[in-house]
């Protein structure tokens, strides 16, 4: 029963990320979660590798800093 939540919530994530990005006038954007648009890019799939790069560098950031021994 657990499997099925866990693809309950990667499903709800993948529909969210895919919402993020969008066209407009023939160019593609992404939204933060702040409403900020950012783009615009030529291909769709350019606007998703930047979005991804946008939050791997958020998650990046709220990861604690591990000193190394």
């Amino acid at each position: 029963m657990s499997q099925s939540i866990n693809n309950d919530q990667s499903a709800s994530s993948n529909v969210e990320r895919t919402e993020s990005v969008f066209c407009q006038n023939d160019l593609w954007y992404f939204r933060t979660r702040e409403g900020k648009e950012v783009g615009p890019f030529r291909y769709q799939s350019e606007a998703q590798s930047n979005l991804d790069c946008f939050l791997a560098d958020l998650r990046a950031r709220l990861q604690p800093d591990i000193p190394a021994e």
